[in-house]
């Protein structure tokens, strides 16, 4: 098992497309916040989904957040590292529900004796809140890239943004459930929040300098995407695919050309709540029609 210890964030721009892998194993984020990564790297998921260990500011007591997917030796890893820290886990939650993030909720939460909230439960658990604020975490809901989706702060200012903000690349808006325009609400809400650093679901950490820097540009390149799929539209290119094909090329991924038609739709949609399109099946019309 890998464990590096002292660098904590790293000042990777995930907008590089060259940024290097994280790394396996155990990284301390923070002083509350330990990373444990999951061994499911995919074109969705990149290097693998993270696992964290957010801690209270005594460093005894911890909630598990986005145990991951279901894999015996990341289960282990979790165990290994909680019972060699003499952490007490008080919860397992989730940031959404996406099988990558929220599969392994059940069976982590049974080894540890401790309930498994999903991110649908936690705003309305009176425990939940109680758990949370006896750690000193924040939340915050963040819907966009699904429609449960939460964000949380710890104690020493990392923000845990799940898919909200990824490592490396954009996140993907997933329709029906997912939504551009609370996508973007949520970017503002973020941008607002004091954190120190951003831990992904996904790629490397981020300080805040950076962080707030990717933001910005989340929010660029999804106004970006809306007035090309808008200059598409007013060119006569109306139909879902073949505005997929033109937005990004070639995919050969099945699972990637899922999520780019699921991000094209809602992005389309997003147009029709202004009024001026119409989704008709695979077609997108004009509203007056």
């Amino acid at each position: 098992m890998v464990r590096k210890v002292g660098g904590r964030v790293n000042a990777i721009d995930p907008r590089d497309p060259k940024a290097p892998p994280v790394e396996a194993g155990v990284v301390e984020i923070s002083t509350t916040v330990i990373r444990i990564l999951a061994p499911n790297p995919s074109p969705m998921t990149l290097d693998g989904t993270n696992t964290y260990l957010v801690a209270d500011t005594g460093r005894s007591r911890v909630v598990v957040i986005d145990p991951g997917p279901v894999v015996a030796e990341h289960l282990s890893a979790m165990v290994h590292e909680i019972r060699s820290r003499q952490l007490e886990v008080q919860a397992v939650i989730t940031t959404h529900a996406h099988p990558d993030h929220a599969a392994l909720g059940t069976q982590a939460a049974d080894e540890f004796g401790v309930p498994f909230i999903t991110a649908q439960e936690i705003v309305d658990s009176a425990l939940a809140q109680r758990i949370l604020t006896g750690c000193g975490i924040g939340v915050l809901q963040t819907p966009g890239h699904s429609g449960d989706s939460l964000s949380y702060v710890s104690a020493d200012g990392v923000l845990l943004s799940g898919d909200h903000l990824l490592g490396r690349g954009t996140t993907a808006i997933l329709h029906p459930d997912g939504s551009l325009r609370q996508y973007l609400r949520s970017l503002t809400k973020v941008e607002g929040t004091e954190f120190a650093a951003i831990a992904p679901g996904h790629g490397p950490a981020m300080d805040a300098n950076l962080g707030r820097s990717v933001i910005a540009y989340y929010r660029s390149h999804r106004l970006e995407r809306v007035e090309q799929i808008r200059h598409h539209l007013e060119a006569g290119l109306r139909v879902v695919p073949e505005l997929v094909q033109a937005l990004y090329g070639p995919i050969e991924s099945p699972i990637v050309a899922w999520s780019a038609k699921a991000s094209t739709l809602a992005t389309i949609t997003y147009l029709s709540e202004e009024g001026d399109w119409s989704l008709r099946g695979d077609q997108v019309v004009p509203a007056s029609h």
